[in-house]
């Protein structure tokens, strides 16, 4: 008799921190391509956030619009630093090892952290 399928929880699940920077590697791609991407073609190609004399119009820079480049600063940040782990573990013998991969996987946390909080205290 075969084994019927088993109902696997994803909420319920502990997954490791590798597991969690891979996902979120993934996720973050999307959102690059469909926010981040829009978001500054709209602000800065189209010159929406500058007024006639081509100076910032501050009346224009609002909340919604700091939103939109905080979250675009964290997704590219954190996609980058996350893809130059992908790059190093599949080009050299390092990450290989569940030890390694926790350990790069909380350095790339860490920088995207630091670096996304100096971006967006920029912003606001």
């Amino acid at each position: 008799m075969r084994r019927r399928p088993t109902f696997i929880n994803l909420l319920l699940i502990k997954l490791p921190i590798p597991a969690i920077s891979s996902i979120s590697h993934r996720a973050t791609g999307i959102i690059n391509f469909f926010i981040t991407i829009p978001t500054f073609v709209f602000l800065f190609l189209t010159g929406f956030l500058l007024d006639e004399s081509n100076s910032w119009d501050a009346n224009k820079f609002n909340l919604e619009i700091k939103v939109l480049i905080s979250v675009s600063l964290i997704s590219i940040t954190y996609h980058i630093f996350s893809g130059l782990r992908h790059l190093i573990i599949d080009f050299s013998n390092y990450g290989h090892e569940i030890e390694q991969a926790r350990a790069s996987a909380i350095v790339v946390f860490l920088f995207t952290f630091l670096l996304s909080f100096f971006l967006i205290t920029e912003v606001w």
